[in-house]
C-alpha cells in the first residue's frame, strides 16, 4: 500500500518504480538478505533501519551488515544512514573502523542536508567489499536523457554528490582516517 500511495501522491518522484531493471521485493528485508545467493546485488539501499554509530550504541545487528555484504557483488555498494557528525557523541571515525570490520573495499562517510532532521542533516555510510570510487558519480547526470524521470531532480547534481563526502574543518579534525579517503 505504501508504494501504490507514494506513486499516487508522488509521481514525479516515483517515476523509478516504472524502470525494468527494478525489482520490488515486499517483506522481511532481513531474511531476504541472508537468503539470496552471495554477490546477488549490484546495490543495498537500507533505510529502515539503526543509524550506524548512534549515541554510544554498537551498531543494532552486525549480522544484517554482513549479510548485506554477502549479497553484493562485485564492484557492488551498499547506502545505509550514519549519524550527524553535528551530534557530539558520534564518532565519523568509529562509525568506518566499525564498518571496515565488515566490508573488505571502500568504507566512506557522506552527509546531505535534510531539514526534518534534528541537526538539519543526516549522515550515510557507503561502502563496498571492492575499491570503488564513489565520491565520484559513475554516470554523471546527462541534461539530454534522465531516464526514467521527466526532468532534472531538484536538489542532486554531480557537484554536490562529490561534496556530500567532504567534511566540515571540524568534523574533519576528529577524523583521521579520512586523512586517506
Amino acid at each position: 500500500m505504501v508504494i501504490d500511495v507514494y506513486k499516487k501522491f508522488f509521481p514525479d518522484i516515483s517515476i523509478g518504480y516504472s524502470d525494468p531493471r527494478l525489482t520490488v521485493h515486499i517483506g522481511d528485508g532481513i531474511e531476504f538478505l541472508r537468503s539470496v545467493p552471495e554477490g546477488s546485488f549490484d546495490v543495498i539501499i537500507l533505510d529502515a533501519f539503526q543509524q550506524m554509530g548512534s549515541l554510544a550504541e554498537e551498531l543494532a545487528d552486525n549480522s544484517v551488515l554482513r549479510s548485506v555484504a554477502r549479497a553484493l557483488s562485485p564492484g557492488g555498494v551498499m547506502s545505509c544512514p550514519a549519524d550527524s557528525f553535528w551530534n557530539k557523541d558520534f564518532s565519523v571515525t568509529d562509525t568506518i573502523e566499525h564498518a571496515k570490520k565488515i566490508f573488505s573495499g571502500s568504507v566512506n562517510y557522506a552527509w546531505c542536508t535534510v531539514p526534518a532532521y534534528a541537526s538539519g542533516m543526516i549522515g550515510f555510510m557507503v561502502c563496498s567489499n571492492s575499491e570503488v570510487d564513489v565520491k565520484h558519480p559513475l554516470n554523471p547526470l546527462n541534461p539530454d536523457n534522465y531516464g526514467v524521470a521527466k526532468g532534472p531532480p531538484k536538489y542532486y547534481n554531480s557537484e554536490v554528490h562529490t561534496a556530500a563526502f567532504c567534511l566540515p574543518s571540524f568534523a574533519k579534525k576528529r577524523c583521521l582516517l579520512l586523512k586517506s579517503d
